[in-house]
């Protein structure tokens, strides 16, 4: 499961037209990706980082992904 949902924001960030989305953790802290460029997935597939706002970054393990939302107009 934790690395099919990794696979999948994968999925979302190479695919064009890009539509941002939110990646909401275990804990209900929610993360939105603005842009392909806000994130990125580690080599081996088991953590996320996700640029917020002023330059800073999370790292969210892929055991704390609880789902994937697609932003809603």
């Amino acid at each position: 499961m934790v690395l099919r949902m990794i696979s999948d924001i994968g999925e979302l960030l190479e695919t064009g037209p890009f539509e941002p989305f939110f990646v909401v953790t275990s804990g209900g802290k929610r993360y939105r990706v603005a842009s392909a460029d806000h994130a990125s997935t580690n080599p081996k597939g088991t953590r996320v980082l996700i640029w917020v706002g002023d330059d800073s970054f999370v790292t969210v393990p892929g055991l704390h992904i609880a789902a994937i939302e697609k932003e809603t107009s």
